[in-house]
């Protein structure tokens, strides 16, 4: 079996060892992603929710896919309280075709301004 390993030019680059997604025949793997290097790196969740799926929109364009074709999120927060907002990016972005989904509450992230991280399984088109 093989696996195509990718980093994305237009997106920030991974500061850690890992790519950006793995791919293996039509399942994609997308890592863990923040809004870091984004403007919204310092945002609210919901903003910060938002420049995360934007990223995962470059990743599955470049595969040939959509939001559409997500099918597992797992959500990381630092605080609960504050999911609902992220929740409410999620239903309108993802408009029907949701997810399975886990969200778990952590201590933090990797900077202290990070409220959001999320990462992705997608089935991409034949």
């Amino acid at each position: 079996m093989e696996f195509e390993r990718k980093n994305y030019p237009d997106l920030p680059q991974p500061s850690g060892a890992f790519h950006h997604s793995v791919r293996s025949g039509n399942m994609l793997f997308i890592a863990g992603s923040t809004a870091g290097g984004t403007s919204a790196a310092t945002g609210d969740i919901a903003a910060q929710t938002e420049a995360i799926l934007d990223k995962f929109e470059v990743i599955l364009a470049a595969n040939g896919g959509s939001l559409s074709n997500v099918v597992k999120v797992t959500s990381f927060v630092t605080d609960l309280r504050e999911a609902s907002a992220a929740g409410e990016v999620r239903m309108k972005r993802f408009a029907g075709g949701f997810p399975a989904s886990t969200q778990v509450q952590v201590a933090a992230l990797g900077t202290p301004d990070l409220k959001i991280e999320i990462d992705a399984t997608a089935i991409l088109p034949d």
